[in-house]
């Protein structure tokens, strides 16, 4: 068999149904965590953006009670964030790791991950693939400072946090399309690369 890489079709293809699967046990995992908190903040948030909308306050008024319906929001959600966290690295890291570099959705479009190098696939280079293309890294950092930051300082971390995490998304993206190898940053970064066996 030889090696080729991996059409963006069929990456974007397993990216999506993995997402959706890890998604669907999170929320029958989570469902009705801190519903009734959530609701609130949330019905807050839109009676403030509301409010701003109508000139009743003016946009210091909003950007500061904005942060702090979100850092609450960040509060409430801790338990889901673990539990999306625990999913996301039982699914990418170890999962994919133990199934020699596939997801099902990877498995299913017959796609998978490989070391650059040919050695074999280690839990830290999926580890590190997975950091920040599927958030854990603002996750982790939610769960561990929204109780000891304060609401300023957790914002501007978490804001700088979300902004790399999705650079290293949409760098990746141009990357994976365009570049020969098809590797994207995450992939540079991890010493990873993706490819589909063709038969000869």
């Amino acid at each position: 068999m030889r090696i080729m890489k991996a059409s963006f079709f069929k990456r974007l293809g397993a990216f999506i149904l993995d997402y959706f699967i890890v998604i669907f046990i999170a929320s029958l995992i989570t469902v009705g965590f801190n519903s009734n908190k959530t609701s609130d903040l949330t019905d807050k948030m839109s009676k403030l953006l509301s409010d701003y909308q109508s000139g009743e306050i003016t946009i210091d008024k909003y950007k500061d009670e904005t942060y702090k319906i979100n850092y609450e929001l960040q509060k409430s959600n801790v338990t889901t964030n673990i539990v999306s966290v625990t999913l996301y690295i039982g699914y990418f890291v170890v999962f994919a790791t133990l199934n020699k570099g596939q997801t099902l959705g990877k498995k299913l479009l017959k796609i998978k991950v490989v070391n650059k190098d040919g050695n074999k696939l280690s839990i830290w280079n999926m580890l590190l693939r997975s950091l920040f293309i599927y958030n854990i890294i603002s996750a982790l950092f939610s769960i561990i400072f929204v109780n000891i930051l304060s609401v300023n300082t957790f914002t501007y971390i978490y804001t700088i946090v979300g902004y790399v995490e999705f650079f290293v998304i949409i760098v990746s993206f141009f990357m994976v399309t365009y570049k020969k190898d098809g590797r994207g940053l995450h992939d540079m970064i991890a010493g990873t690369n993706v490819i589909e066996e063709v038969k000869k």
